[in-house]
């Protein structure tokens, strides 16, 4: 962002104690914001992604929290809020990915899968926008998954999908219902993203499924970090309850 619009923002991330999320606090950081970095479980993980953040230029916070717990994610809120007194931008990275025939899937997996993917966003927004509210001002980017906005189906993904479908309808729901109060609510949803686990075989995996990609290639984390730092940034106070899909084509 080239006029420090994001410098001293305070950013809630989900999900950020590795991965895109990761990915996302560090390049908040990077615009001098001040980040709360949230895990489930792992807090050394989440410290550490917290220097990172100092390092790159930013404040960093470590919080673990389940956030798929409503009273875990209230404590979350709260953490933040004490820390730095207000939540400018919260994005939603939490989610759970499942491959599983509706016919084989237990009812646990399917309340495990829509928990973390949906009720998780559930959980914290209902939190955050009362404060937001309060400034009138906020930014909420919420991750669904490409083909969310269509309510496209893929076999073996009936939970996954539905709980991303929601995530778009929450979202634009959210943005009217919060328009007026200054607060913005978008989506980005990503396509197909290089693993970068380094196991060879989930890498072939990933050249093969490229071809489904009409750019040719998978993307990475840092195509979806630069739309969601589009969306929290002064260049999208005019955008809400828009959904960009960051997957090289895909599905077009």
């Amino acid at each position: 962002m080239n006029d420090d619009g994001l410098r001293g923002r305070v950013f809630l991330v989900t999900g950020s104690g590795r991965g895109l999320g990761r990915a996302l606090a560090c390049a908040a950081g990077a615009e001098k914001a001040r980040v709360v970095v949230n895990t489930r479980r792992d807090e050394r993980a989440a410290e550490a992604v917290a220097v990172e953040v100092q390092k790159a230029g930013g404040e960093g916070l470590a919080v673990r929290a389940d956030v798929t717990d409503f009273d875990e994610a209230r404590g979350l809120v709260e953490r933040a809020i004490a820390k730095w007194g207000r939540i400018d931008v919260l994005v939603n990275t939490v989610g759970r990915f499942h491959w599983n025939p509706l016919v084989e899937m237990e009812p646990c997996e399917w309340r495990r899968i829509v928990a973390t993917n949906l009720d998780s966003v559930f959980h914290m927004c209902r939190l955050v926008v009362p404060h937001m509210r309060e400034r009138r001002f906020g930014r909420i980017v919420n991750l669904a998954a490409v083909g969310a906005a269509g309510t496209q189906g893929e076999p073996q993904m009936t939970a996954y999908g539905a709980a991303k479908a929601g995530v778009v309808a929450l979202s634009r729901a959210l943005a009217l219902e919060e328009a007026r109060c200054g607060i913005t609510v978008n989506v980005v949803s990503p396509g197909l993203l290089k693993d970068e686990s380094g196991d060879k075989g989930k890498a072939a995996a990933d050249t093969l499924l490229s071809d489904r990609v009409p750019v040719g290639h998978a993307g990475d984390a840092a195509d979806v970090v630069r739309a969601v730092l589009f969306f929290a940034s002064p260049a999208a106070d005019f955008v809400t309850g828009q959904v960009v899909e960051v997957a090289g084509g895909a599905r077009l």
